[in-house]
């Protein structure tokens, strides 16, 4: 039997296992008052800059799943320097951005059940406009790399979509 949840954006009733995992800003602001959010942060539902100089880029995460067609995708913001923000805001709605070379990034949240992700080693590749980037972990010796080379089993893409219980 499959749990459910009422979704916060639509207020209708998912199973888990139709959701993945996804997180609403990168830990950085997350953390802020919401004065201190209201004070230093240009936010969008794509992008984050605080006090202008840390910028971040939401992007997902691919995982493969066992016996699965669809892969799961971790909903993650990511860091990057300033040109490579400027670059991917330029290119956000271009045709053939995914023909860009990947841009150097960090993983900003961090993801329970984990060691720590937040300021994984990643690369983003942009994948077309209206697509969300995608991140690929660099860092072999984490445990994410490994299940983002190797594929999860639906079980642990079933623990990790739990996580918005």
């Amino acid at each position: 039997m499959s749990s459910h949840l009422i979704c916060q954006q639509c207020g209708n009733v998912h199973s888990i296992d139709e959701m993945e995992l996804s997180f609403r800003r990168p830990d950085a602001a997350a953390v802020l008052s919401q004065q201190e959010r209201e004070n230093s942060i240009q936010e969008s539902n794509d992008l984050c800059v605080i006090d202008g100089e840390r910028f971040f880029i939401r992007a997902v995460l691919p995982l493969p799943v066992e016996a699965r067609e669809r892969v799961y995708k971790i909903g993650l913001w990511i860091e990057v320097n300033q040109p490579a923000f400027e670059r991917i805001y330029e290119l956000w709605d271009e045709t053939k951005q995914d023909e860009e070379e990947p841009f150097q990034c960090y993983v900003a949240n961090s993801i329970p059940t984990l060691p720590e992700t937040t300021g994984l080693s990643a690369e983003v590749r942009l994948t077309g406009p209206g697509l969300r980037p995608q991140i690929f972990i660099q860092q072999v010796e984490h445990p994410l790399y490994n299940e983002q080379c190797l594929g999860i089993t639906a079980h642990r893409a079933h623990e990790y979509s739990l996580l918005f219980a």
